[in-house]
């Protein structure tokens, strides 16, 4: 269960800017207090993730790929200074790039974390990148994942807003709420987020829980 506007992070690439946007407004409905972060160039990402961030929940809004668990990341589009000179004046010398997390860079670029990350990343719910992003701090980690099948890691996109909705909802049941009297615990709120679509392939059934105790719940 949250209390009344507690801090969420809610960060994306531009590839994921109406989405982020989407679920932000919802979660400020449910009077969460969200501080959003626009990734635009990749020093933005390493400072996110390098310094220390006092959020219960953090949601990443960004693509997914890779097959082994040495190339499976998750993807965010930038930009970034080919020389490393940021105080290059206009756009000279500025270029697109992909920065790709994947579990090695994870471990590198990730620290101090804590509280729950969210992903809507493509296969970003698999085991090694859950690995990681729970060793670098985080207590609890939900991402997608094909439950029968982890080499199939396509997610419906409209699943996600409605899996991370239903999920925020749920832990605000009993919070200030007319005439509720029920509470779920985030293990709970997660299996209630998960059982809104249980016959779509590529919908919420797809969302994975792991903890820093155990492995996967």
């Amino acid at each position: 269960m949250l209390r009344l506007f507690t801090r969420v992070a809610i960060a994306c690439d531009r590839t994921m800017l109406k989405e982020a946007h989407a679920l932000r407004g919802m979660l400020e409905a449910f009077r969460l207090q969200v501080d959003f972060y626009y990734f635009v160039q990749k020093r933005q990402i390493l400072d996110f993730f390098a310094q220390p961030r006092n959020y219960t929940y953090t949601i990443i809004f960004c693509h997914g790929s890779g097959e082994t668990a040495e190339d499976m990341h998750l993807r965010l589009e930038v930009v970034d200074q080919e020389d490393g000179d940021y105080d290059t004046p206009g756009d000279e010398g500025w270029d697109h790039i992909v920065v790709e997390l994947t579990p090695a860079k994870i471990a590198k670029y990730v620290q101090n974390r804590e509280g729950t990350l969210l992903s809507t990343a493509c296969g970003s719910g698999r085991e090694p990148l859950a690995e990681a992003f729970l060793k670098s701090g985080y207590q609890s980690y939900i991402a997608p994942v094909h439950p029968d099948d982890p080499k199939e890691i396509y997610v419906d996109l409209d699943s996600s807003l409605v899996f991370f909705t239903s999920f925020f909802y749920y832990l605000m049941d009993g919070v200030d709420r007319d005439y509720s009297t029920t509470s779920y615990s985030e293990q709970e709120a997660a299996e209630k987020a998960v059982q809104l679509d249980p016959h779509f392939r590529y919908g919420t059934k797809t969302f994975q829980r792991y903890t820093a105790v155990e492995e996967k719940i």
